[in-house]
């Protein structure tokens, strides 16, 4: 069951919730409020909202004004596991009118009139009035929470505010107190709330985020801060918390046996030791629309393995599918799996070859990704993988990465010489503004192969290209098209620069992908004599190989 959090809070507590964690579910949300606001009477007041402001917005500005942090936690007690509470909204300060009654000074209230109450004076935060009133408040919140039996479970998100960003740049507000002023300002409230028993969780050495997603601020941090948050939280909850008994993460891969981070920024993609899930969350902003999720597993080698997926028959398989992962698991190399965001997003459709739609170009994202993981982990040989439509993907992935080589499997070379029903489907769900397939054409490279082939004559990556023999569709329809494009037959050879080689054999029946020991014999294989040129395929040297492909049960 995914855990239940009731957020108190704008910042941290709801991005947390809301953007880096899967296995959580906020259960309650009071926002843009005041401890001291939320604590004491509801305003008489009539408010008159601007009509500029957004729904979302006007409902935080009325909830205020009601006080509604009380009702609304007592209401969600039950299905609450976990109250997560930051400070962010204290900064605001707060004013009080002639009914006995507070208001937070939101920049959403700055902008609403108040009628039927005079505002009687405004505290800024920090100051010894407003201190002394969010005491009182605080300790009537206190009684509340042990009251519902919340108390244990309640966590307050102690993050300073960062005074630059990853590239030593100032992120300081131009109004206000600076990162220094607002981190020594908050300090008696977070004493007062342990006074209380109730927890504070602190991550120090904070680092604001250059490309957050909601700006260049001291308060909007990098991924990996909010990723240390998560640990945090999960080591001060326990184990028993967690479905899975894993205490080091709030986001448990199950299936996968690893721990999920979340990415605004590929930037900031870190790949940590050992077997990591990873989420990079699309930019609506930039027309993304879909996840880019992967599996890395990092070895420390000198060598990455960068596996894509094909088609994904939904009986069968669920998302994201990560293929081969039972097979090389064990390999000494670098792994990464990538899933094809488009599947997810899409229940629908078995195959979209990571392409991505009009808006989205997913190969291009992930071409930028594997480039990213590939220099952090400092590897010298990059090998795509992939067969069928993971073959075309892993394709186009070389090409966008010099010096790379990838190792495909009966891949399709050209989208729209696949079987009709599926391209059909494709082009409907993903380019739904042509009016017929044929008019994936004008995609050129990015839905062809052979396209990329025809323009890219001085090409630096290499291409080892294996094909069943009696595989007769993908013979004539991709593999053929594919070599004339290089002077080549549709046979075994090796092209003319030396950066592609063909192999047609019989490595397994019609278009199934060749058995575990055969495919790990193909990756050794591919990675002997890396730089060099490729050489013709010698069928007498492997015979032992083809032994394997026609008895895989031997």
């Amino acid at each position: 069951m995914p855990r239940q959090v009731f957020v108190y809070g704008s910042n941290a507590a709801s991005a947390l919730v809301s953007t880096y964690t899967s296995d959580v579910r906020r259960s309650g949300f009071v926002a843009r409020q005041s401890l001291i606001s939320a604590m004491n009477k509801p305003s008489a007041a009539t408010l008159g909202l601007p009509a500029g402001l957004t729904v979302s917005a006007a409902g935080h500005v009325e909830a205020d004004a009601a006080s509604s942090l009380p009702g609304a936690l007592s209401q969600n007690a039950g299905a609450v596991d976990l109250v997560l509470w930051d400070l962010a909204d204290e900064r605001f300060g707060i004013c009080e009118l002639s009914d006995g009654s507070f208001l937070t000074s939101s920049p959403q209230l700055a902008r609403t009139t108040i009628a039927g109450a005079d505002v009687l004076r405004r505290l800024v935060f920090g100051s010894q009035d407003h201190l002394e009133l969010w005491r009182e408040a605080a300790d009537r919140f206190a009684r509340l929470l042990a009251d519902l039996k919340l108390t244990s479970r309640t966590y307050v998100l102690d993050l300073p505010w960062a005074s630059t960003d990853e590239s030593g740049a100032s992120v300081e507000l131009g109004y206000g107190p600076d990162s220094e002023e607002m981190n020594a300002l908050l300090q008696p409230y977070y004493r007062h709330l342990r006074s209380l028993g109730i927890s504070v969780v602190s991550v120090p050495g904070t680092t604001a985020a250059a490309g957050h997603a909601s700006g260049r601020a001291p308060f909007n941090l990098l991924d990996s801060c909010y990723h240390e948050v998560s640990a945090r939280l999960a080591a001060a909850c326990g184990a028993n918390h967690h479905p899975s008994g894993n205490a080091g993460h709030w986001n448990w891969d199950e299936r996968h046996g690893a721990p999920v981070f979340h990415w605004t920024d590929p930037s900031q993609i870190h790949p940590a030791p050992g077997r990591t899930a990873h989420v990079v969350l699309p930019r609506t902003k930039a027309g993304e629309r879909f996840k880019a999720r992967f599996l890395l597993q990092n070895t420390g080698s000198d060598t990455l393995l960068v596996i894509s997926h094909g088609a994904l028959p939904r009986g069968k398989y669920q998302v994201p599918r990560f293929e081969w992962l039972a097979t090389l698991e064990e390999r000494p190399e670098n792994l990464l799996f990538l899933a094809d965001g488009a599947l997810e997003a899409h229940p629908d459709l078995d195959l979209a070859w990571f392409t991505g739609d009009a808006g989205d170009d997913i190969t291009r994202r992930f071409s930028g990704i594997v480039r990213a993981i590939a220099d952090q982990l400092g590897v010298r040989r990059v090998l795509f993988m992939g067969g069928s439509g993971g073959g075309f993907a892993s394709l186009a992935f070389a090409a966008s990465l010099p010096e790379s080589r990838a190792l495909v499997f009966n891949p399709q070379t050209a989208i729209r010489k696949y079987w009709n029903r599926a391209v059909t489907k494709y082009q409907q769900t993903l380019f739904p503004g042509f009016d017929s397939v044929s008019a994936l054409d004008t995609l050129g490279s990015r839905v062809s192969a052979v396209t990329r082939a025809r323009a890219d004559k001085a090409a630096d990556y290499q291409v080892i290209y294996v094909q069943n023999d009696d595989d007769a569709f993908h013979l004539d329809k991709h593999l053929a098209p594919f070599a004339a494009v290089l002077g080549m037959k549709a046979r075994s050879g090796v092209s003319a620069n030396g950066n592609v080689q063909l192999v047609v054999d019989r490595f397994a029946e019609g278009h199934n992908m060749p058995y575990r020991l055969v495919l790990n014999r193909f990756i050794d294989l591919a990675l002997d004599g890396w730089g060099s040129p490729l050489q013709s395929w010698d069928r007498d040297r492997y015979a032992d190989l083809l032994a394997a492909s026609a008895n895989p049960t031997a």
